[in-house]
């Protein structure tokens, strides 16, 4: 239940504030050189004053691009990312397959660059008789030990998505194979409250989910965990297409489509999926990541026609040729500002020369008229937004190497991106005022101090619809 309370001398636009909050809206925002509000002459009292100590309050942060029950399921397996070098990954997994008890051993952050080449035979050595599994960095792969092939019958099975050696046996390697594996395997409902109490520390309180073709079972677990509160995060879906199933507890953003080398690349085809979205009044949010899949996507755009709340999730090199019709269609590209900090130093080593200068865009988008909003793409990275803006104002890699320098913005630039309405995200940035919801955070520092450092730490408090999600 939401409260009545008063958050005193508060920082917002630089002006010190007194900020009313009732039945989950802000009702009063008094400069306090004007005046104090004083909760003895508030009718019916105020249930408690917050000292802001002229702390920044900001609205709510809100992350355009995130996968939640990925990001649950990520919670609940040995995270590689903080493996640095092959023999810390060795180390980690020997160390989870002793402590196994028969059970299964699940990784999750795998990445190649940093812990070395992985297949079955690997992976064997480390974990012996254990049944263990280990996903890709990007969520799209796992690595399966022989142990675990057996449990599943992978020799035995002639999806595509079990890869094999020129002799048959598979190497260990499932691609996009999470629907086969968990068919093998079952699923156990992640347990999404850890990820909610994350998302609040940050600050954020409202997130779009851009997972494609969530289904009735994912579906079904997002709504018990919105209507538990264990998500307590206003939540816009782009895989569905039913208002019915989530009327109440969520709203439904454009269409997910894939432009997927690994799937094959037709932009005709994506073209007639566009033109049937847009008939049915629905923009499409297109996942490109690649130079030839943000080409793949943008032709299929020019061919079906574009329309207002098209999107375009990544576009990680991104020619500059493609940016007129972006800009004349309005398309906003989701961009992930983290992704420079966690894979600026592989980039530099493995992208082609010439696409570096296209590599994660931003200043030049905005300076050729595109609309942009980030997001995170957790738990492919970090959903930590504040990391996001460090990132997009410094561009350094983990080791400390600049990664585009012409493309960084300045911190408050970055910071404007999260605080753009869900269901707009090129919209107008969101404000404190009189009259909006209590989606609100508060930080223990001036805004100034923040952006010259950005830290999640500083994150004090934050209420969605008024109610205090973390503090």
């Amino acid at each position: 239940m939401s409260e009545r309370f008063v958050i005193r001398d508060a920082a917002v636009d630089a002006t010190r504030v007194d900020v009313l909050i009732e039945s989950g809206f802000i009702t009063q925002v008094v400069p306090t050189t004007e005046g104090r509000i004083d909760p003895a002459s508030i009718e019916g009292g105020v249930d408690m004053v917050i000292e802001a100590a002229g702390g920044a309050l900001l609205p709510g942060l809100h992350d355009h691009h995130v996968h939640l029950l990925a990001m649950a399921a990520r919670m609940a397996t040995v995270d590689l990312d903080r493996c640095a070098t092959p023999e810390a990954f060795d180390l980690t997994i020997t160390a989870a397959s002793h402590e196994a008890n028969d059970s299964w051993v699940r990784a999750g952050g795998y990445d190649e660059h940093r812990h070395g080449e992985l297949d079955r035979d690997r992976l064997d050595a480390l974990v012996g008789a254990v049944a263990a599994r280990v996903q890709h960095r990007t969520g799209l792969s796992w690595v399966l030990s022989s142990a675990a092939l057996a449990s599943v019958d992978a020799s035995a099975s002639d999806d595509p998505c079990v890869e094999r050696d020129e002799s048959g046996r598979p190497t260990g390697w499932l691609h996009r194979g999470d629907a086969w594996l968990a068919e093998q395997i079952g699923v156990t409902a992640p347990d999404l409250a850890p990820v909610g109490r994350e998302l609040a520390a940050f600050g954020i309180t409202g997130v779009t989910d851009a997972t494609v073709e969530l289904g009735a079972g994912r579906l079904e677990l997002l709504r018990r965990a919105r209507l538990d509160g264990d998500i307590p995060q206003h939540l816009l879906l782009l895989g569905t297409d039913s208002d019915a199933e989530v009327a109440g507890w969520a709203d439904i953003g454009p269409a997910k489509l894939l432009a997927d080398e690994m799937l094959g690349l037709d932009p005709m085809a994506m073209a007639v999926c566009i033109r049937d979205q847009h008939a049915a009044g629905r923009p499409v949010a297109i996942h490109a990541v690649s130079r030839v899949e943000t080409i793949a996507a943008v032709t299929a755009l020019r061919e079906a026609g574009m329309m207002h709340g098209d999107r375009l999730e990544h576009g990680s090199v991104l020619p500059y040729e493609l940016d007129q019709s972006l800009a004349d269609g309005g398309v906003i590209v989701i961009i992930q500002p983290a992704l420079v900090g966690e894979r600026g130093d592989h980039h530099l080593r493995t992208v082609e020369p010439s696409d570096l200068p296209l590599l994660h865009r931003q200043a030049s988008l905005i300076a050729a008229g595109v609309a942009i909003a980030a997001g995170s793409d957790a738990p492919v990275t970090s959903a930590d937004p504040w990391r996001a803006i460090a990132t997009a104002s410094n561009r350094r890699s983990r080791a400390g190497v600049v990664v585009g320098a012409a493309e960084r913005v300045d911190a408050r630039t970055a910071l404007d991106w999260f605080l753009t309405p869900l269901e707009n995200p090129a919209g107008t940035p969101r404000r404190v005022a009189v009259g909006s919801p209590a989606d609100l955070c508060l930080l223990d520092v001036p805004l100034d101090v923040m952006l010259a450092a950005p830290d999640a730490a500083h994150v004090r408090t934050t209420w969605i619809d008024g109610v205090m999600v973390h503090s």
